[in-house]
């Protein structure tokens, strides 16, 4: 699939829900160098956020994406200013001692002491999309994978997918998802990217499955269909009246017997009161 307008893209796994009586951390990075990445507006962007047992190797990561990891929630939980979606390459090494699982305790103390990170928690009612069963059940499969089966090291082939995590590609046929043994909570993470509100799972499924959905997003079948109310156009630059129609992410999930629906849910906000733009230097 040729890519269109998103490059493979590599998810990191969800952590634990944070709590507002999360205690401040104090364990931090030996050393750690922030530099710019590519722009917030850019189309075309490749994101990777490794962790081996020594450092974190971080390509085109948000401030936000930093939060997420660092606070253990989801990114429709996060709000804060538009520079929250600024894009840095980050190279940090753990002390002494410190492991992979304590990387989001080190991330929390990089942004408040390099970003001047302050911030809240607020429990607000939104409007949400669950994902649930659909009438006639689940057509999901547990996987017969182990974690085993994806090596996860610093000498790891790119490409090779990573046990739990999603991987994007965007193409003519729209955007492709996939990933080995996906619990559906990171599924409703990663498609809530694609949507206007946030994707909760309300399925009651705990387990691990493999994944392969391809959909168009909405605002990619805006754009083929030339903007809002526009039409598609033909090959001669005319309507098109004979294109077939795309899937949608709610067509998508149909496959697995899973079903998306408007709700209200409380969801936990974390409130970002103060960000600096450019953190300290190295």
């Amino acid at each position: 699939m040729k890519p269109l307008s998103i490059l493979p893209i590599v998810l990191a796994a969800s952590f634990a829900a944070a709590t507002a009586q999360q205690p401040q951390s104090n364990r931090s990075f030996e050393v750690a160098s922030i530099r710019p990445g590519a722009s917030a507006t850019a189309e075309m962007i490749a994101i990777r956020m490794n962790a081996d047992r020594s450092m974190i190797h971080y390509v085109n990561v948000s401030v936000r994406d930093l939060i997420r990891v660092a606070y253990g929630v989801k990114e429709f939980q996060i709000s804060g200013p538009d520079w929250i979606r600024n894009r840095f390459d980050i190279e940090a090494k753990y002390p002494e001692g410190a492991t992979r699982d304590q990387v989001p305790e080190m991330l929390e103390s990089l942004l408040r002491d390099r970003f001047k990170l302050q911030l809240h928690h607020e429990t607000k009612e939104q409007a949400v999309y669950a994902l649930v069963v659909g009438k006639n059940g689940p057509k999901l499969k547990p996987t017969k994978l182990q974690a085993s089966d994806y090596p996860d090291s610093s000498n790891r082939r790119p490409g090779t997918p990573v046990h739990g995590d999603m991987q994007m590609l965007g193409g003519p046929s729209g955007m492709h998802l996939t990933g080995p043994a996906v619990t559906l909570s990171t599924l409703c993470e990663t498609l809530s990217r694609f949507t206007d509100k946030p994707i909760v799972d309300q399925t009651g499924l705990q387990g691990e499955y493999d994944i392969d959905l391809t959909f168009f997003p909405e605002n990619m079948m805006l754009r083929m269909a030339g903007g809002p109310g526009g039409p598609r156009q033909g090959p001669d630059g005319g309507a098109d009246t004979h294109s077939e129609p795309h899937a949608t992410v709610f067509d998508a999930v149909q496959q697995y017997g899973l079903r998306l629906e408007s709700r209200k849910a409380p969801l936990t906000m974390l409130v970002v009161d103060h960000l600096e733009k450019t953190p300290t230097e190295n």
